[in-house]
């Protein structure tokens, strides 16, 4: 479900990191991944707009980074906008750290009881009631 509502989304996960993330959110419901997602998906944003150091890719762009990056130069996203680069500012990649931070403080908004009385429920009417 990850993958699905990542689409197209650049991203530096792994198989075994999708696998991890699906046995840590064990429990979640469909719109609880949704959600977390969604909330990942600001996470480059939030970076880029916080970011002190920034290095100049390949392509012209410019991605933030730490200030050990070589390359990295010490500036804000404001200030590269004021030269007129707010076009060539590259937020970073999704990364399992992102899914990481978000994990950490969201939870599942379904409880083992609900899923019970659910699988119950499923069991004796099935899928469609």
């Amino acid at each position: 479900m990850f993958k699905v509502h990542l689409g197209d989304t650049p991203h530096s996960l792994s198989e075994s990191d999708f696998e991890v993330l699906g046995r840590r959110t064990e429990g979640f419901s469909g719109s609880d991944v949704a959600v977390c997602v969604k909330d990942v998906l600001f996470e480059p944003v939030r970076k880029t707009q916080d970011a002190m150091y920034f290095f100049k890719t390949d392509g012209d762009m410019w991605m933030p980074c730490g200030s050990k990056q070589p390359g990295a130069v010490q500036t804000t996203m404001q200030e590269l906008a004021s030269k007129g680069l707010a076009s060539q500012i590259l937020p970073p990649p999704i990364s399992k750290n992102d899914f990481e931070k978000v994990l950490a403080r969201q939870r599942p908004t379904v409880g083992k009881k609900d899923l019970e009385v659910h699988e119950k429920f499923t069991k004796e009417f099935g899928e469609e009631g």
